[in-house]
């Protein structure tokens, strides 16, 4: 299904250079990056983990995860747009507007952080598309992590550039369900409802410990139509409506101590993003489910980085000493 264009809308931003310029902002754009011997010449050596801590009652809740990253998922945009399970999750969880991505604030960096805990200068991702000179992943993500302690893992996802923070072996189910994602950009962006889908199809068979699921649609529509847009809010209604697809189809697969936290990697203004600025660097971070903290405003600073630390805090496992990321524990009871 595409977006209808205004003419005026379509004669603004779809113009050929528009065009060009918001493909390569949201697919190849990169921010200033190392060179490529700086990003591989260093040590293939991953950072051995902490020692496993002992079973905490919030870890005791957490029979499954559910990482759901909102892309482009501007925070006051999210609570304007048309989103009740959205809106929904964050009142009745533990919620807050104002965490922090990091610098850049670009989908494959932010996602790096997001993943590992580690700050960019440590996992030193900083281009922002799947780049092979630059060498193979060099460090752990939870997902690794996860997979290594005996835990099921899978990943869904429009975005076959997140392949790279999910290497053969990684989890034990890394889809990209939209058969070409060239097809969902310009006027086409609803890929949320084909993701969650296949998600929610694995999870109800697998009943994964550690699910990832990736919305880009509200991402794509910023690029081409801007941050906000009518058609960014379009976009963020298809999100919702996935989102109430995978929490719905959960519960009726029987399974009720699961925990969803929901997150984006950064926000955006105008046609793009990638500034240490508010508008990009604002996201949201919800948790909620078995073990959350009803109705909770969480009061600390939250980054980036605190995503993975959580995940590893409540699966019972720890991450590398250099990691920066701290678990959320304000979040849960």
């Amino acid at each position: 299904m595409g977006i209808p264009l205004k003419p005026s809308h379509f004669t603004k931003l779809l113009s050929s250079l528009a065009i060009t310029l918001a493909f390569a902002a949201c697919r190849e754009k990169p921010p200033a990056v190392p060179t490529p011997a700086t990003a591989t010449n260093a040590p293939a050596v991953l950072p051995a983990p902490r020692p496993t801590p002992a079973p905490t009652t919030a870890a005791a809740h957490a029979a499954h995860i559910v990482l759901v990253s909102l892309d482009g998922g501007r925070p006051d945009f999210l609570q304007q747009a048309q989103m009740p399970t959205l809106h929904a999750m964050a009142r009745e969880g533990a919620t807050t507007w104002a965490a922090r991505s990091i610098v850049p604030p670009f989908t494959l960096p932010a996602h790096s952080s997001m993943l590992s805990g580690l700050a960019p200068e440590v996992h030193q991702v900083y281009w922002n598309m799947w780049i092979p000179a630059f060498g193979p992943l060099r460090f752990p993500t939870v997902f690794m992590l996860a997979k290594s302690n005996g835990l099921s893992a899978a990943m869904f996802s429009a975005k076959d550039k997140l392949g790279y923070l999910f290497p053969p072996g990684s989890a034990d189910m890394i889809s990209y369900p939209v058969p070409d994602p060239r097809d969902y950009y310009g006027t086409n962006v609803f890929s949320a409802n084909k993701v969650a889908d296949q998600a929610l199809k694995y999870f109800a068979q697998h009943k994964p410990r550690l699910m990832f699921v990736h919305l880009s649609d509200a991402d794509i529509a910023g690029h081409y139509y801007g941050w906000p847009s009518p058609e960014q809010f379009v976009a963020l209604a298809e999100c919702d409506a996935a989102l109430k697809t995978l929490r719905a189809g959960i519960a009726q697969a029987g399974v009720t101590n699961v925990i969803f936290l929901i997150t984006a990697d950064h926000g955006g203004a105008g046609l793009s993003h990638g500034v240490d600025r508010p508008e990009d660097m604002t996201i949201p971070w919800i948790a909620w489910g078995s073990g959350v903290k009803p109705g909770h405003s969480l009061a600390r600073p939250i980054s980036l980085p605190d995503t993975a630390a959580t995940i590893a805090w409540l699966l019972g496992f720890q991450l590398p000493t250099n990691a920066i990321g701290q678990p959320v524990r304000e979040a849960f009871e």
